[in-house]
């Protein structure tokens, strides 16, 4: 085999392999949320999310490593979801305060619907391995400065309430929204839309000027 031939076959790429091998990886963190979400991480093994994916094991490893690389997994494919784009950029074209905060409600709401399971492995296993408390760490980080966009859109729309900081705004907003209100009020039974809709009203109240 000529040089040109060899360099051919090594880039040659299969658009039916790589799709197998997308579904391969998606089924993999499929079983692995439902999993962690069911038994716990401690409960489940590899052996297990292998069995529910219908793969090897050793496919598991290959694909991504061990249980703390696949919870890694969980949170990246999270942090993609079009929906926090979505409410960025709508975020961004508004002007009055209060529909700021409502869309950063519902979009909140929404994301934390759609990646429940992902969120509560995430923290709920903070201490259990490094990996996962530094991924932690890093989505703390994403959402932090996602709510500091609000915030400053929020200053610049005027709509704060004189003596409020971008800054102050950032906590308040991250405290209503964050990770761990939803989770609480949640935990306690409210439906996703009371927890929306109180969170909100909170918020508007905390930050914007009262007419």
């Amino acid at each position: 085999m000529s040089q040109s031939d060899r360099v051919t076959a090594r880039s040659y790429r299969s658009p039916r392999r790589e799709k197998a091998a997308a579904d391969t990886r998606a089924a993999i963190l499929d079983a692995a949320e439902e999993l962690f979400a069911a038994q716990g991480y401690a409960g489940t093994t590899v052996t297990q999310i292998a069995a529910a994916a219908a793969v090897a094991p050793n496919t598991v490893y290959i694909s991504f490593g061990g249980k703390p690389q696949l919870v890694v997994a969980l949170v990246d494919r999270g942090s993609d979801d079009p929906l926090i784009a979505n409410s960025l950029d709508d975020v961004d074209a508004m002007t009055d305060g209060r529909e700021i905060i409502r869309r950063l409600a519902a979009g909140t709401g929404a994301t934390r619907r759609s990646q429940q399971r992902a969120i509560a492995v995430m923290m709920d296993n903070v201490t259990a391995d490094p990996l996962i408390a530094e991924v932690v760490e890093t989505a703390t980080t994403m959402v932090r400065k996602r709510i500091q966009r609000v915030a400053a859109r929020l200053a610049a729309a005027e709509a704060l309430r004189e003596g409020i900081t971008t800054a102050r705004a950032a906590a308040v907003l991250w405290f209503y929204f964050g990770f761990a209100a939803w989770r609480e009020l949640r935990a306690i039974g409210w439906s996703w839309k009371e927890t929306e809709n109180w969170l909100t009203e909170q918020a508007i109240t905390a930050l914007l000027e009262h007419h």
